[in-house]
């Protein structure tokens, strides 16, 4: 059996299946738990509503960007933006010298809701963090670290 580099054997080009899965079956937990949807301050938000929330939220952005980012076709981006306008979420703008350029941006409404719901998180991984050991918690902080490294590497297939 071939082995990477750094040690790990390897099965057909990947990690074997019970290390795959029970990394997946954590950050599965993880999210579920830390991240969840069930925010009575965003009633009937689709996912896809709140990612473009999300995107927004700090910077004004480009249709084209928020498509690119979200991985979503113009027309999708168009759509979901709609819908987050007519509901005060969203508004396009003009922000620079070049008319023909629109903007989105978070609204007040969305700007509020956004950040309710992040601080609804950092205090749900708060209460989590608190219930750690110190070397639990460094080992976390630890691991956690190296996975947003590879993240953010060519190492992930785009699908």
């Amino acid at each position: 059996m071939p082995v990477r580099s750094n040690g790990h054997a390897l099965t057909n080009g990947s990690l074997h299946a019970a290390e795959t899965g029970a990394v997946h079956a954590a950050l599965r937990t993880v999210v579920r738990q830390l991240f969840g949807f069930d925010d009575e301050s965003m009633p009937d938000l689709p996912l896809r509503q709140f990612k473009v929330c999300m995107a927004l939220y700090g910077e004004s952005r480009s249709m084209s960007e928020i498509g690119r980012e979200l991985s979503l076709s113009p027309s999708a981006v168009t759509q979901v933006s709609d819908r987050l306008e007519r509901r005060g979420l969203i508004e396009r703008v003009f922000l620079d010298e070049d008319r023909r350029v629109r903007k989105l941006r978070l609204t007040a409404q969305g700007q509020k809701i956004v950040r309710s719901r992040e601080q609804k998180q950092l205090q749900r991984i708060a209460d989590v963090l608190e219930s750690l050991e110190s070397d639990e918690l460094r080992t976390a902080i630890t691991g956690l670290e190296i996975l947003a490294r590879g993240c953010t590497s060519d190492s992930i297939a785009k699908v």
